[in-house]
């Protein structure tokens, strides 16, 4: 059975490198900083090919398009996997 996990996530573009900046307990969600610029979806298809890369799974938003904070549902990958993945 393939696993799915949806991830609360606030992306900070416009940043010199794609990187996890760690979990926000105040917006319960975790920051994200992307090279990309909020325009065209620049921002979301990086967003979707570099945290898929880090997760080694499938990265899709499901919501927040348009928006700093996004869903995403990251399939293929445990919340276990996800966590180590996503340790500094």
């Amino acid at each position: 059975m393939i696993e799915s996990v949806e991830l609360e996530l606030e992306v900070i573009p416009n940043s010199a490198q794609f990187c996890v900046k760690g979990f926000n307990p105040w917006t319960n969600s975790l920051r994200v900083k992307v090279k990309g610029k909020a325009l065209k979806g620049q921002t979301n298809k990086e967003l979707a090919a570099e945290l898929g890369k880090l997760l080694n799974a499938k990265v899709e938003i499901i919501s927040g398009g348009k928006s700093r904070k996004k869903k995403v549902l990251v399939t293929g990958a445990s919340r276990e996997q996800i966590n180590k993945a996503l340790q500094p």
